[in-house]
């Protein structure tokens, strides 16, 4: 009897460690940025090479196809004036200040004539409001959450 509660006691932090171990691994369900390097990517709009990190998006269609980009303001025209017909499931930008991917959903961006990106779209994206608040502080600019980018954009594209 005494052997069988070692036992158990070992099969029980074995079953602990594993399920430890399941529980933080990364969740396979969650959308991935694509590969993007910086230097040899080219931008699926204009078709230049993807040369600064900070200003790099990417989108991942429904049907899983990706596409990459050397400017957010140029990815959301892409997908809003010249491919509306394609469905994004997933937006992806850079932070600005730590260059790690971020969900375009989720980031604060800063508009401003006075951001030098490399089409000319004068967007950069951040991680948190506060950095954006900021970094537009330092420029002439806004402060917008992703649905009020892409509406700024569209008016300043149709006017």
């Amino acid at each position: 009897m005494t052997n069988i509660i070692p036992n158990s006691r070992i099969t029980i932090y074995y079953l602990l460690i594993l399920l430890l171990v399941a529980a933080c691994a990364p969740k396979s369900n969650e959308p991935q940025p694509p590969e993007i390097i910086i230097g040899q990517t080219l931008c699926d709009e204009c078709g230049m090479i993807i040369s600064e990190a900070k200003f790099a998006a990417a989108t991942i269609m429904l049907n899983g196809e990706t596409r990459k980009f050397d400017d957010i303001a140029e990815m959301i025209k892409y997908h809003m004036m010249d491919h509306p017909e394609a469905q994004v499931k997933v937006w992806f930008v850079h932070d600005y200040y730590s260059k790690e991917w971020i969900r375009g959903e989720q980031a604060f961006f800063v508009l401003s004539p006075k951001l030098k990106t490399p089409m000319g779209g004068g967007a950069a994206a951040f991680r948190d409001q506060t950095a954006a608040r900021k970094f537009v502080s330092e420029l002439e600019g806004k402060v917008y959450n992703f649905d009020e980018l892409r509406i700024e954009l569209h008016r300043t594209l149709h006017n």
